[in-house]
């Protein structure tokens, strides 16, 4: 847990108390604005990594990682922009200047990854990742002499890959974590090396640490410790002890204080966060989540427990709110890394992989709201169970200054899950002070804001949750309305576990003093519904309802609040469930075998989910007939298979929830065809030779299964599945030069339907290989003559490690054999032969053609024949196999000669020509 305690206990208990209502609220993001995209212009970037603000929060400097440059933005709050500088969004963002190229000198970068700015001078310290180093600038982008680092494995002072940046006020220590040794190194501010730590005291260690920030009110350290999927926390000290409840880890000058997070994308999990930000004043943690696309909030705390609307991920931290998802549209992202904060309540987003910056606003505390004189949030929300499908969420009305007209009504919004926020009320139009949200999923959570309206404008919300819908043990989901100047509508929903007893009545009290002082009201019976009346027109009242069982009664209810106006009236709003709207965009298609029909979700699920879909069909001109009474599934789709051809079906769609059904949709009609088997057109192909072509044959009618493809008079070495149509070929350069047409035929039963195409193959004419003069060289250095030749062509071909050192030392020889003075082994087949082919097809042509015959002998005289060329045996005479003629050697003759009459002589190695260039 974290020890820091911010105040006194005694104080802490009055915050806690006396200012609930009053702090942040919670995380509020909303997109404002963005600018970038891929590039290299003022207003572009590629792959944006981090981003930092000016201690005077005038400028915004941005890591742009692959243009390895660090790029500066005027923020002018909404003057016009700088004289010098160049707008980029609407007088609010102006570029000014940036500074860096590639390379390795001072002031300039190989990929940079991180930045941060020492808070008492300014200065911007950039991590240089491929260089090795960091280096440190003036507030303008002029180096300023000092860089540290670069590499050099086993120095603790040197980094591998920094990869993330900090410094600590306090001390001007700088923090640089290293993803190549998975730790994190300390320098004083001339880059002197102070001391490193790569784990906590009990040797859990770092993995791919990519982003630090430092709480300089409260000396901790942020490490986001990505690939571990979690966020550590550092105390940082000046010599003393570590201070109780943490765990020293380097010289007295960092203890380990806590870590949160593991793999996954529930609330306080992560997929390698990469991003931080922090701030002070409202003790709010923010982490980019980077592959889940997300941005979440924690709340750091001094107390024991999280405030309303928030969840304990470990004690002192508690998860907020998130935002965002995987796009490119506004409020979307794709791999967040980079955040800064600044004093206005922008939050800025690397967006890395969408290659710009987007901006959300936060709202800068509980008082905010869209105009000055718009009523501050509600106060105390809450929410609870109402029954299993609904939940109850109420509130207080903020106080009203003089100057601040009153309340008028509320809006609403609720999230479902992890899912957006959604507006459920746009405006109560009452001061009722509670709401039932009905029509739930018992096996979701929901959250609520909740926003005061008055003729001014609208506050900022409040945030209440998670709640889940369950069972009750009394009455739930009191409402107060005041529906007249001396009136006041009270509703509820029984409770829904009362031990089995039955309910004879209700007992409507008026709460005087909560939990203390109640005034009996009336006592209803067959009802869930009661009006008050002769009430004081302007005085705010509270009620609670309890259910009297046949023996004893149940706890009381939520208590309810409205206040009766002159011109109070009951609200044009309804909570009540009703039935769904009806479902849109019915369409209908047929095949010869069935019917696909599909919808579209209603407009409105009357306050209750959505749980099936009644079907109708008619045939021809007769009457509707039910197809599916519930479909029992939220599917917006369905498959009619029991038809007959050339009759025309018409349907339409009723949807489901938990009051009833639907009107029906819209009509929508489709008429089956017989099944015709027809290829679908394919076009004619133009290919390369040696390039691959390859389609897929398709039928029009994709309801026909267990179709046969085949093909007639098709090109050599041309196939095609015949269960999936594909087609593939890759000609040779002896098919270039020549269109060839062939049929691809589709088989069903006794239908039959082919298609002629047609594949014309270009002819890619190589060039000439240019005579190389022979290598004037003997046996390698290497080679003891006393060894076997052959046991270095052995190694050459059996160990890596020897043919890695052989290539890159000896590449003057044209292989291992001429190296060790062997002769080259010949390649059988031969280079020129293609092996889809028949090798018998050479031979024919070499016995048949003159010009063939001459090519090979003066092309590859190294083969005894033309079967030994192709792979083929020597014929036989007469059942025995023709001796071969050998040539008596009366010696060894080096590389690149050859024994001629006794005598070795320097062969000149031709230029191989394509045989029909001896035409």
């Amino acid at each position: 847990m974290i020890r820091k305690v911010l105040f006194g206990i005694l104080f802490v208990s009055l915050l806690l108390t006396g200012f609930a209502y009053s702090q942040f609220s919670f995380a509020d993001f909303s997109f404002s604005d963005k600018f970038g995209s891929k590039g290299t212009s003022d207003d572009e970037f590629d792959m944006p990594t981090d981003l930092a603000i000016s201690n005077d929060g005038k400028k915004l400097y941005v890591v742009d990682s692959e243009n390895n440059r660090i790029k500066i933005y005027d923020l002018t709050g909404g003057d016009n922009c700088p004289s010098g500088t160049d707008e980029i969004i609407d007088d609010k963002v102006c570029f000014d200047d940036d500074f860096g190229v590639s390379g390795s000198s001072d002031g300039r970068f190989d990929i940079p990854t991180d930045l941060a700015i020492d808070k008492d001078t300014g200065d911007v310290y950039v991590v240089d990742s491929e260089n090795n180093r960091v280096q440190r600038f003036q507030s303008d982008g002029d180096f300023d002499d000092l860089e540290f680092g670069s590499s050099n494995s086993g120095d603790d002072e040197y980094l591998g890959t920094p990869s993330a940046i900090a410094v600590h006020k306090k001390t001007d220590y700088i923090y640089v974590a290293d993803s190549t040794t998975d730790s994190i190194s300390v320098f004083d501010n001339d880059g002197d090396f102070l001391f490193s730590f790569d784990d906590d005291d009990s040797g859990d260690e770092f993995e791919n640490p990519s982003s630090m920030i430092i709480d300089d009110g409260e000396d901790i350290l942020y490490v986001a410790d990505t690939g571990n999927n979690r966020i550590r926390m550092f105390e940082l000290i000046d010599g003393d002890n570590c201070p109780s409840g943490t765990d020293e880890v380097v010289n007295d000058e960092v203890c380990f204080v806590d870590d949160f997070g593991s793999a996954g994308s529930a609330d306080g999990r992560f997929d390698e966060p990469a991003g931080l930000a922090f701030d002070e004043d409202e003790n709010m943690l923010y982490v980019a989540d980077t592959e889940n696309n997300i941005i979440q909030v924690f709340e750091i705390i001094s107390g024991t427990t999280c405030p309303s609307g928030t969840d304990e991920i470990i004690d002192g931290v508690c998860f907020v709110e998130e935002f965002g998802s995987s796009g490119s549209a506004d409020g979307k992202f794709n791999s967040p890394s980079g955040l800064a904060l600044d004093d206005n309540g922008m939050l800025y987003v690397a967006d890395t992989d969408n290659h710009r910056i987007q901006i959300l606003t936060l709202p800068t505390n509980g008082s905010s709201s869209s105009s000055k004189d718009a009523p501050d949030a509600p106060k105390g929300l809450s929410a609870s169970a109402a029954s299993p499908t609904s939940i109850i969420i109420s509130w207080k009305a903020p106080e009203l200054d003089d100057d601040v007209t009153k309340i008028t009504g509320y809006k609403i919004e609720s999230r479902e899950g992890t899912a957006s926020y959604k507006t459920i009320v746009a405006d109560t139009k009452s001061t009722t002070t509670s709401f039932l949200h009905t029509g739930l999923d018992e096996d979701e959570s929901y959250r609520y804001k909740v926003y005061a309206i008055n003729s001014e404008g609208t506050s900022s919300p409040s945030f209440v949750g998670p709640a889940e819908p369950g069972p009750t043990q009394s009455p739930t989901g009191l409402t107060a309305t005041a529906i007249s100047k001396n009136q006041i509508m009270l509703s509820w929903i029984p409770p829904t576990d009362t031990f089995n007893q039955a309910i004879t009545g209700y007992l409507i009290e008026r709460e005087v003093i909560p939990d203390i002082l109640y005034d009996d009201v009336s006592t209803v019976s067959n009802s869930i519904t009661y009006t008050v009346s002769g009430l004081e027109t302007g005085k705010e009242y509270s009620y609670v309802v309890t259910a009297n069982l046949a023996v004893g009664n149940t706890p009381r209810s939520n208590s309810a609040s409205a206040t009766p106006e002159i011109d109070s009236k009951p609200p044009t709003f309804s909570s009540a469930v009703t039935l769904p709207t009806q479902p849109r965009n019915l369409s209908a298609v047929a095949s010869s075998s069935q019917i696909q029909l599909t919808w579209s979700i209603p407009s409105s699920d009357g306050n209750s989910k959505i749980t099936g879909y009644k079907i109708e069909v008619k045939k021809d001109s007769g009457s509707y007939s039910t197809l599916e009474s519930n479909t029992k599934s939220t599917s917006t789709s369905y498959v009619d298979s029991n038809i007959q051809i050339n009759s025309k079906y018409t349907y339409r769609v009723s949807a489901i929830n938990s009051v009833g059904i639907s009107i029906p949709s819209s009509e929508a009609s489709a008429t089956p065809k017989e099944a015709t088997l027809q290829l679908s057109l394919l076009s004619k192909f133009t290919i390369d030779e040696k390039k691959t072509l390859s389609f897929i044959a398709k039928i029009t009618d994709s309801s026909l299964d267990n179709v046969v493809f085949s093909l007639n008079n098709n090109p050599t070495g041309s196939k095609i599945d015949s269960n999936t149509g594909r087609f593939i070929w890759t000609p040779t350069e002896s098919q270039g030069a020549k269109s060839y047409v062939f049929d691809v035929v589709a088989k069903k039963d006794f239908m039959i339907d082919k298609q002629s195409i047609t594949v014309t193959v270009n002819d890619v004419k190589s060039e000439p290989v240019k005579p190389t003069e022979p290598k004037q060289l003997g046996i390698a250095s290497f080679v003891d003559k006393t060894k076997d030749p052959q046991s270095y062509v052995d190694r050459y071909n059996n160990e890596i490690t020897y043919k890695k050192w052989f290539d890159e030392n000896f590449s003057e020889y044209d292989s291992i054999y001429q190296a060790v003075g062997l002769d080259e082994p010949l390649q059988i087949p031969a280079p020129f032969v293609d092996e889809t082919r028949d090798p018998q097809s050479y031979v024919d042509r070499y016995n048949n053609e003159i010009t063939y015959k001459k090519w090979f002998d003066e092309n590859f005289s190294e083969y005894d024949s033309i079967y030994q060329a192709v792979g083929l045996d020597e014929p036989k005479v007469n059942g025995v196999q023709e001796p071969k003629v050998v040539e008596k050697k009366f010696g060894i003759c080096g590389p690149g000669t050859k024994m001629m009459e006794g005598v070795c002589t320097i062969v000149e190695k031709s230029v191989v020509k394509p045989w029909w260039q001896f035409w």
